[in-house]
Parts: C-alpha cells; structure tokens; sequence
C-alpha cells in the first residue's frame, strides 16, 4: 500500500506499477482494463473511471508497462479528507471479472 498527495483543485500524474500475488508486474493486455475508484468504504464514490473511459474532465489511467495515472484539477474538487484510491484489474482472458490489485491511501489536501 502507498500513499497519494494531492491537493483540492490541483492536477496530479503519477505512474503506477501493479503486481500479482507473487510481485511479479503485470502489463496489462489490449483487452484488460484498469479502473480507478476513489472513495471511503460505505458511500459513495467520489471519483470513478476506467483506462477505456476517462471522466469528462480528463482524468485517466493510461495501461502499460508503467500505468500512468492522471487526475485532473477539476475532478478533484471534493472535500479534502483521507480516501482509499483502488485499482481494479480487468484481466479479458482470466474469467473476465474485476479484481482488486492495489489500494493506496489518499490523502486530498485543501487549496490554502
């Protein structure tokens, strides 16, 4: 588990590695998909999207060797807090179900 800083309003990309159960990087096929959620456990969601669907504002996770995460500035307009982000695995040729690879703390910092 890691830690991402971001503050309100402000813009962040950061690359991302995903491991199996034995730490072993996983590239992620044509197929496959990654999503990002960002929330606290029993409600709701305050940011959620896939690397096939980026938010209107232009917040993305780009798949590959090294996953590029990108939040846009106006995405991360909710109040400053400590959140889990969780990347889901969409593995198309292993059942075809999503599975949780990675949690991270975030941690959304006020403007001032």
């Amino acid at each position: 588990m890691g830690l991402i800083l971001c503050y309100k309003n402000r813009g962040i990309s950061k690359d991302i590695t995903i491991q199996d159960v034995n730490g072993i990087a996983i590239t992620p096929g044509v197929h496959d998909k990654l999503r990002i959620t960002i929330g606290r456990e029993g409600q709701t969601a305050e940011l959620t999207f896939t690397s096939d669907s980026p938010t209107a504002d232009g917040s993305s996770i780009t798949k590959g060797a090294t996953n590029r995460l990108r939040l846009d500035a106006a995405d991360l307009d909710f109040d400053p807090g400590v959140y889990c982000l969780t990347i889901d695995y969409y593995d198309n040729a292993d059942a075809q179900e999503w599975k949780i690879v990675e949690k991270q703390t975030f941690v959304l910092e006020s403007e001032n």
